[in-house]
């Protein structure tokens, strides 16, 4: 049997998605300083998905420490889904932040996110074949 692999650098690293379509979820503060809080979500605008990070946009001015701790909640694929994270970087943008979160815990196992972010992405672009989702991340 022959093992063949991809030896380049960075070759281990899953690629963002980029989105046509939108897609809208709702965050809010979950942790502060290691203890939880009770805060009204808000939406957002989500831009990027990958297994280990997302990025959004928002009216909210969030803080970049680790103390802070974000829960997003968003349908993907007819299920709910909960993603918890920190922000990782901010930039304003008009009247808007732009967000990246570092997810640091979700409710499914990552391998079932990567399978409904390819989901997701294919039930967009129903022309291609479900073996070419590599296509859809080099845009």
């Amino acid at each position: 049997m022959v093992v063949r692999r991809n030896l380049e650098p960075g070759s281990d690293r899953l690629s963002q998605a980029r989105m046509g379509r939108k897609l809208l979820g709702d965050i809010r503060i979950s942790e502060v300083r290691g203890k939880a809080v009770q805060s009204r979500s808000r939406k957002v605008l989500l831009h990027t998905m990958s297994p280990d990070r997302m990025e959004f946009s928002t009216t909210l001015l969030f803080p970049v420490q680790n103390g802070y701790r974000l829960t997003l909640t968003l349908m993907l694929n007819r299920r709910m889904h909960l993603i918890t994270g920190t922000v990782g970087s901010r930039a304003k943008s008009g009247n808007l932040y732009h967000y990246e979160l570092d997810i640091t815990g979700r409710s499914v196992s990552r391998l079932e996110w990567i399978r409904e972010l390819n989901d997701w992405l294919l039930s967009g672009q129903p022309a291609r074949h479900p073996y070419k989702v590599h296509y859809i991340y080099r845009k």
